[in-house]
């Protein structure tokens, strides 16, 4: 009795509906969230893939930027290799300029030696004079000897006459090619100026195409922010409703429970029930038995009574026929009567007593079957308000259904734009990926242009080069040719004949014009040489072009002092001064001059040395055996030398002064200088460009890496 005062009841019809309906909610909540697991476990993987797909292609941009790190590394080894070797072929240059410079020393020793040794052979013949007739057979077959080397000297001539032709025929083909050379360089200056203008717009749209997919990036960083704010919140009312699933779920335990233990006690109280209504019947069969006993008591009373009244009467008979009889006998009969009154009062109270207990029993039973039918109306209406509940439970359930899959439509439709966003980008970054690949290939078929270019340029360079110590050698053979001058002034000083004591301020101004021309070409050198060791500093091309410039401006020079040669042999020509020594000089200086062009032409190609060290040693050692050979025929033919000056004509003059006219200079130098220059600065611009473009990538993916972490 104390549980049935505190505990609800349901009807035994009602349970099983409701355990189905909370078990088949209960599954259908566990698969939903089994489902939104799978698609954000799904989703996950999706965004881990493309952000390891973002991290491979992040990685491989990071290698292809080391890749072409290393490469700009190996180049700047190569220039400062190639700088280390100009430097060095540099001071080989000044080290052989060092060592012509103690040559010539050497042989002006050795020339002032043969001069003294010279006044001494001029004062042994101002002794010897006596002796005249014993050595003039020696004279003679020394004439005869110094006139077959003017021979030889001659037919050299005739030759070197050939082979300066031959060189003029080789200058008009340069000079072609320099042509070609330079409308090619300005084909390839229109060519690159065209693709630098197709890389700048090829830039700008890869940069506009940057910023608009880093804003389409950014757009859609919102968007998947905004999605997982969603998902989040969807989570957390997924997590609101499954912990309200399970208040409810608990809820429904605990009323099943209640139901179970309702169930068990309905069980009880039906078994009670019964039992009651067993003891009822067996009461109510008792009470009609003992109603039926009562009513054969009553009538055994009644019958009882009547046979008392009828004893009575008996007795009052008897009494009134034995009142005469004897007092004794009656007595006798009269407590057998009595005896028997007694028992049947007696039998008559314990069936009152019988009736009154059974009545009260009865009452109680009826008492007891209006509290359970109260019982059973309250378990009815408890029933029928968990139901309601039920019902109401179940509507919600309907409502969080329709909210779950609106939700997972909106997630999926969201995802899908989300798909669709990044499948775009991604095509959008292998797009980028091939217009970089493309300007990359541009660039490195650009870069293959400018090194065939330069390659071209430092052949061109290699030429001028030689035509720059073919030029060393005119300015050494004018300094042979001015020495050759002072001696031949001494010997005519020495003849004394009054022609060339009157010329002899002239030839003083003549010489000093060759010493200041002499000396401004030393300084034109010492500025070429300081130059090409400042831009050998500066770049590998540059050098090239400063030593051509050198090259054109001492062609000037020569051309200019060659000219003033020519001027000066017309002058001694008109003047009918001692010329033969000089032109014989000239002509050595011409054997010289070709001699060493032939030398350093076919030396470089085999040989491998620096054309201006071969050439060089070739001048100093033709210059002093021609220096030795015109002192001694400026001494032995003093006299003859005037007759045979008068007997040239004067073509001759004019054939010498065509022989010392220099290579026809050009600005092949300096265009190749200018284009070398225009083409580094184009390259450095190139790669500037190149490297700020690499530089904003890597800002960009690191971007989006952070941001894809953050949102991890």
């Amino acid at each position: 009795t104390g549980v049935l005062g505190g505990t609800c009841f349901v009807t035994p019809g009602s349970l099983p509906s409701s355990g189905g309906f909370l078990t088949s909610c209960e599954a259908e909540l566990q698969e939903l969230m089994k489902q939104i697991d799978i698609m954000v476990a799904h989703k996950k993987s999706e965004w881990e893939g493309q952000t390891q797909a973002l991290e491979a292609c992040l990685s491989a941009r990071e290698q292809e930027l080391s890749s072409t790190k290393a490469a700009l590394q190996e180049k700047q080894k190569e220039v400062g290799m190639l700088r280390r070797q100009v430097e060095d072929v540099e001071k080989s240059k000044q080290d052989m300029v060092r060592e012509y410079e103690q040559q010539l020393k050497k042989f002006q020793e050795e020339l002032s030696r043969l001069r003294r040794s010279y006044e001494k052979l001029q004062k042994r013949k101002t002794r010897s004079r006596g002796e005249a007739n014993k050595g003039q057979e020696e004279d003679k077959f020394e004439l005869s000897r110094l006139t077959r080397k003017l021979e030889e000297f001659r037919q050299k001539s005739l030759d070197w006459e050939k082979q300066r032709l031959q060189y003029q025929q080789q200058v008009a083909s340069l000079e072609a090619q320099r042509r070609a050379l330079a409308e090619h360089s300005e084909l390839v200056q229109t060519q690159l100026a065209n693709r630098k203008q197709v890389l700048d717009s090829v830039e700008l749209a890869s940069r506009s195409e940057i910023q608009h997919l880093t804003s389409r990036l950014e757009r859609a960083n919102d968007t998947i922010c905004a999605n997982e704010l969603e998902v989040e919140r969807l989570s957390m009312r997924v997590d609101d409703l499954s912990e309200d699933n399970r208040i409810i779920l608990e809820d429904q335990q605990r009323v099943q429970e209640e139901l179970r233990q309702s169930k068990k006690m309905l069980e009880v109280l039906q078994d009670e029930k019964m039992e009651l209504r067993a003891t009822l019947q067996s009461q109510e069969d008792f009470i009609g038995s003992s109603k039926l006993h009562q009513e054969q008591l009553q009538k055994e009373l009644a019958r009882m009574t009547e046979t008392l009244h009828t004893k009575e009467f008996v007795i009052r008979a008897l009494e009134e026929r034995l009142q005469g009889r004897s007092l004794f006998s009656a007595g006798l009969e009269l407590e057998q009567v009595l005896l028997q009154l007694d028992v049947a009062q007696k039998k008559e109270q314990h069936l009152q007593s019988e009736v009154t207990r059974l009545e009260n029993s009865l009452v109680s039973s009826n008492a007891r079957c209006v509290q359970l039918s109260e019982e059973l109306g309250e378990n009815i209406k408890e029933l029928q308000s968990l139901e309601e509940d039920q019902t109401e439970s179940r509507a919600e359930i309907k409502k969080l259904k329709d909210q779950l899959s609106q939700a997972e439509q909106m997630h999926s439709s969201e995802l899908e734009g989300m798909r669709r966003e990044i499948s775009s980008l991604t095509q959008e970054l292998h797009q980028r990926d091939i217009t970089i690949a493309s300007a990359s290939g541009s660039t490195s078929d650009l870069e293959q242009q400018l090194r065939a270019e330069i390659e071209r340029a430092e052949r061109k360079a290699v030429e001028h080069r030689v035509i720059l110590v073919q030029l060393e050698t005119l300015r050494l053979e004018n300094r042979h040719l001015s020495e050759i001058l002072e001696k031949t002034e001494y010997g005519k000083l020495k003849g004394g004949d009054g022609t060339l004591r009157a010329l002899r301020e002239d030839y003083a101004v003549e010489l000093h014009k060759l010493i200041s021309e002499n000396q401004q070409l030393r300084k034109d050198l010492a500025e070429t040489r300081a130059k090409l060791g400042v831009t050998a500093q500066g770049c590998l091309p540059e050098p090239e072009g400063t030593a051509q410039q050198g090259q054109g401006k001492e062609p000037r020079d020569a051309q200019h002092r060659t000219a003033q040669e020519a001027q000066h042999e017309q002058d001694e020509h008109t003047g009918r001064t001692h010329l033969q020594p000089d032109r014989t000089a000239q002509h050595h200086h011409r054997d010289s001059q070709r001699c060493e062009a032939a030398e350093t032409r076919t030396v470089i190609p085999e040989m491998g040395e620096p054309p201006s060290q071969s050439s060089s040693k070739n001048c100093n050692e033709s210059s002093a055996w021609l220096g030795t050979e015109s002192v001694l025929h400026t001494v032995d033919e003093n006299k003859d030398s005037a007759d045979e000056a008068s007997k040239q004509p004067p073509s001759n003059h004019h054939r010498e002064s065509v022989f010392l006219c220099p290579l026809p200079t050009a600005s092949v130098g300096s265009i190749a200088a200018r284009y070398l220059e225009d083409e580094e600065v184009r390259s450095q611009h190139i790669l500037e460009c190149l490297n700020a473009h690499i530089e904003e990538l890597k800002k960009e993916s690191a971007k989006i890496v952070r941001r894809f972490e953050h949102q991890e």
